[in-house]
């Protein structure tokens, strides 16, 4: 092959034929992940589903199964307040049970389903609001004692009898489980898990948790409190708990309705989840906690004991408060999201407080800040907690919290070092992907809680996690092996390792997660060798798509943490004449692919739509890619967005080729192609060898677009003329054009066509993976 015509691609009918049709068909309809059954598959089994290994502190000995267990007589389904009670209670309270819960449950209401109110509460108690204020007004009573006498236990009376129909006491070996796409939940309920061990909440819309009754507590701080009683999930002498994808929320009835009485808020809401009283081995990951104030706290006091917690892949968006406050513990927060705007009211004060014996690790977690909020108001405490790790992001840059933080408290110090080190820490990824994982999953309509609410969990997967070791310590050998036995919308969780096998997704496979345990690519690699020209066993060979080392035809497919790459090289075979080597073929709509690396020499990553006019988008952020010859190229609609590209250098003198970046094959009656969007380019390679693309035209219909903009571009960018001419097709007939780039690769002239600032809004992330339905994993 010369220089200049490195690359032989077959074209036309040829060219399709090698690709495959039959074989990269449009993705059918499967289950989408802990929400609904959207097509003929059935969802995955969330009932009997158990936590993975190493997936936190409650995975820890013998880990968290909660009923999976439970024989059919203690399988539950309900659907009102008084099934629910009536299958806590059922059995031996140490047998296994399953409780599936069907709808949204009101837990104020009668057995006959009633609604009650404050009023049927206080009914008989002689309890009332207005003999309260006068009985305890401080003008009155004073500031110095917490109220006593008639009205408080009239109060305390009152207040029992409401605790006796929403309080709901979970015991141990329980699964307590929302039925997909039922809306299933609990509003204005309780789940105490007292002194039990083996339990599983996931899966439930827990909301507007109001206590009738609130205490007044002069003593509480230099102006007094109004407290209340209830929490929506509290964990006290609780062991091995897992709470998974579920919302917590005041909705519909935020504080900013409450009113005030001596001059305080006449607050209704405690805790969303708190774990008290010596709970230890608890996981709290991808729940959404909006619009509340108290979120979490760990540790009744300053001296409670045990308290080992991770959160990891929560969203906490429109809180005031506590997420969480650790009096005690070993904690490790990890990837969660930080929302500080103002929600409902709820007006962000502080993120996470660590105090007395709390030993805080915090890592790989987002904050977005509000226009009113500052870095160093997302810790707090009182000068003896410590908060240590690394990996934080705010707003997209790494941040130095406790610095921050301590500078601005001199007084109250927090330290930076803890004697424990976590070592159970699956799926930890870098926090850089989080923002794209959670708008992805808003977008894909992956709500944590059936549909019933408005907030996604961010990188959630679907209802069960397969795990893959290379060495055998995990449920799968091989990565294909996890896959095969995976349903719509499960996990596969890769161990650190290399794995030499090829990889086919396939379409009836939707929703599924692919994602490296370790969260650093460079740990979970995916190899191997083959060329288009490769002889494959029982005849004939691979073709282009068929080279590659992991094919992926499933729609609504996230790929995180992993490396794939093919390693083929043309040195070693220089009896094969077809060079190209795919390492991923995209094939899929609504396919993310973060934090992870593509490599390989000629045609790495192949963007593919298997009917040309057909919606297929995939969406790359913060990974690495690299190649030497049309290395990022297809028909599909694919954006490349704060992605790493390196040109591989293949020795061409000056005034040489040493290849070519892209190679799109857009149908023309797409309007959007491949784009690359504040990314960065390098190379070794010498100053003026490299094309930035060239247009595949396999026939008649094959216009390639390509737009490069507000990206970096390096000297081995060929200045004057970067576009070539390929096949006998004219790079002036494609529709390529650049954008604001910058480097030393970038310029402007005849041969460099420019958008303008007005065509550069209809040329963004978000423009081109709208499609028909709204997508938007950009943000």
């Amino acid at each position: 092959m010369s220089a200049a015509s490195p690359h032989r691609r077959p074209t036309g009918r040829r060219r399709l034929a090698l690709i495959g049709l039959a074989t990269l068909a449009a993705a059918g309809l499967g289950a989408v992940p802990l929400v609904v059954n959207a097509g003929a598959a059935a969802p995955a089994d969330l009932a009997h589903g158990v936590l993975p290994a190493r997936d936190g502190w409650a995975a820890d000995g013998a880990g968290t199964t909660g009923g999976r267990t439970a024989d059919p007589a203690h399988v539950f389904t309900v659907s009102t307040r008084a099934e629910l009670a009536r299958a806590l209670a059922a059995g031996p309270a140490d047998a296994a049970r399953i409780i599936k819960v069907k709808g949204l449950i009101d837990a104020n209401t009668d057995d006959n389903g009633r609604p009650l109110g404050c009023a049927d509460y206080a009914r008989g108690t002689g309890y009332s609001l207005d003999a309260y204020l006068k009985a305890y007004d401080p003008a009155v009573w004073g500031r110095s004692k917490v109220p006593t006498g008639a009205q408080e236990n009239a109060r305390k009376a009152a207040q029992a009898r409401q605790a006796a129909r929403m309080t709901f006491t979970v015991p141990a070996h329980t699964t307590l489980v929302g039925v997909p796409g039922t809306g299933a939940g609990i509003t204005g309920g309780s789940l105490m898990v007292k002194n039990a061990d083996n339990v599983i909440i996931r899966n439930l819309s827990l909301t507007d948790v109001r206590d009738c009754f609130p205490q007044w507590d002069p003593t509480d701080g230099s102006t007094g409190n109004w407290n209340s009683a209830y929490d929506a999930v509290s964990l006290r002498g609780a062991t091995h708990v897992w709470v998974d994808h579920n919302s917590f929320t005041d909705a519909p009835h935020p504080d900013s309705a409450n009113p005030s009485h001596f001059g305080r808020e006449y607050q209704v809401h405690d805790g969303a989840v708190d774990i008290t009283n010596a709970s230890d081995l608890v996981t709290v990951g991808y729940n959404t906690f909006s619009s509340h104030d108290k979120t979490m706290l760990i540790g009744s006091s300053d001296k409670d004991t045990k308290l080992r917690v991770t959160l990891h892949h929560n969203v906490f968006r429109g809180i005031v408060q506590r997420a969480p406050l650790a009096r005690v513990g070993q904690i490790h927060l990890y990837d969660n999201y930080y929302d500080t705007a103002e929600s409902d009211g709820y007006a962000h004060s502080y993120s996470v407080n660590s105090r007395a014996g709390a030993q805080v690790v915090a890592q790989n977690n987002y904050w977005k800040l509000s226009p009113d909020r500052r870095i160093e108001d997302l810790l707090s405490g009182d000068g003896t907690g410590a908060v240590a790790g690394g990996g934080n992001l705010v707003d997209g840059r790494a941040a130095d919290l406790v610095g921050a933080y301590n500078t601005a408290h001199p007084g109250k110090k927090i330290k930076s070092t803890v004697s424990w080190t976590p070592a159970l820490a699956a799926g930890l990824e870098p926090a850089a992907g989080l923002p794209a994982e959670l708008a992805a999953r808003a977008g894909a309509g992956v709500l944590a809680d059936n549909g019933g609410g408005t907030s996604a969990a961010p990188g959630s997967g679907g209802g069960r996690t397969l795990t893959v070791a290379a060495d055998g310590s995990a449920s799968y050998r091989t990565v294909q092996q996890a896959v095969d036995a995976a349903a719509p919308g499960d996990t596969v969780l890769v161990a650190r390792g290399t794995y030499r096998e090829t990889l086919d997704v396939p379409a009836a496979k939707r929703g599924l997660t692919l994602k490296g345990a370790t969260g650093n690519a460079e740990d979970v690699v995916i190899t191997y060798d083959n060329a288009a020209g490769t002889a494959r066993p029982g005849g004939g060979t691979y073709g282009t798509a068929g080279s590659a080392t992991a094919t992926f035809s499933a729609n609504d497919l996230t790929v995180t943490g992993l490396t794939v790459q093919n390693t083929w090289e043309r040195s070693a075979h220089p009896e094969v004449k077809d060079t190209q080597a795919v390492a991923v073929n995209a094939a899929g709509d609504r396919q993310r692919y973060l934090n992870s690396r593509f490599i390989g020499h000629q045609d790495t990553v192949l963007n593919w739509a298997p009917k040309p006019t057909g919606q297929y988008r995939q969406y790359f952020r913060s990974c690495f890619i690299a190649g030497d010859v049309d290395f990022v190229f297809g028909n599909a609609t694919a954006v490349y967005d704060h992605v790493n590209i390196t040109l591989r250098d293949r020795g061409a003198a000056a005034g040489g080729n040493n290849g070519y970046l892209a190679a799109p094959s857009t149908d023309a009656a797409k309007q959007y192609g491949i784009l690359i969007t504040d990314s960065t380019v390098s190379s070794a390679a010498r100053a003026d060898t490299f094309s930035l693309g060239r247009p595949w035209h396999p026939g008649a219909n094959a216009i390639g677009r390509l737009v490069i903009r507000n990206t970096s571009l390096p000297a081995a960018v060929k200045r004057q003329a970067p576009w070539s001419d390929m096949g006998g097709f004219a790079w002036k007939s494609a529709r390529f054009a650049e954008y604001a780039n910058t480097g030393p690769g970038a310029g402007t002239g005849p041969n460099r066509p420019q958008l303008s600032a007005a065509q550069a809004t209809a040329h963004t992330a978000r423009a081109y993976l709208a499609g028909s339905d709204g997508w938007n994993p950009a943000g």
